[in-house]
């Protein structure tokens, strides 16, 4: 317990500071940027846990999972961009600015793609089989708390808040489902 907490320690100090987005302000970013950490950090926790790593593997998958993420970041900033303006499609005359546009958002899924299979290669030399599989049941659901809570601090919410809410939708970032509500 004691060694995963220190290699998450580790593994804070590591995580590269990322540009500030175009359309956040700088409290925004850096709130986002604070979050960000501290749920890497909470990341590389769970994954040692989860994984059963020793300090040597951790000490090489840390790294390679910082690099990935900076260029997924990227590539996700890039997709809101995207569609932001497919939202607002529907003024464009143009079919070609439209092509454009699509073609745009099918090449950012493309390398979204393309950037978790390389991540996977890399990772894949470095740890077990039965390590990758569970790497491959663990990280998504990591991912997905790790985007919730991101879109949470962006948004200004806290952990009450819900992006649908009301809509039955649950995107919070708590290990156990939501009750159901109780019909009447």
């Amino acid at each position: 317990m004691i060694r995963a907490l220190i290699i998450a320690l580790a593994f804070v100090t590591a995580v590269p500071v990322v540009h500030a987005q175009p359309g956040l302000g700088p409290a925004a970013a850096d709130k986002r940027e604070k979050i960000k950490k501290k749920i890497r950090a909470l990341r590389a926790y769970t994954l040692t846990e989860e994984l059963s790593l020793d300090e040597t593997t951790a000490g090489r998958l840390f790294p390679v999972m910082a690099k990935y993420d900076d260029e997924l970041d990227r590539l996700i900033v890039q997709r809101a961009d995207i569609e932001r303006r497919l939202k607002a499609a529907g003024d464009l005359k143009d079919p070609r600015a439209l092509d454009h546009l699509i073609d745009e958002a099918v090449a950012n899924q493309h390398a979204f793609w393309d950037s978790q299979e390389r991540r996977l290669v890399e990772l894949r030399k470095i740890l077990t089989p039965a390590q990758i599989a569970r790497l491959l049941v663990v990280l998504p659901a990591i991912e997905r708390k790790i985007q919730n809570q991101l879109q949470r601090a962006v948004r200004g919410g806290g952990p009450g808040r819900r992006a649908l809410a009301g809509s039955g939708f649950d995107d919070d970032d708590d290990i156990a489902p939501d009750p159901r509500p109780r019909v009447k």
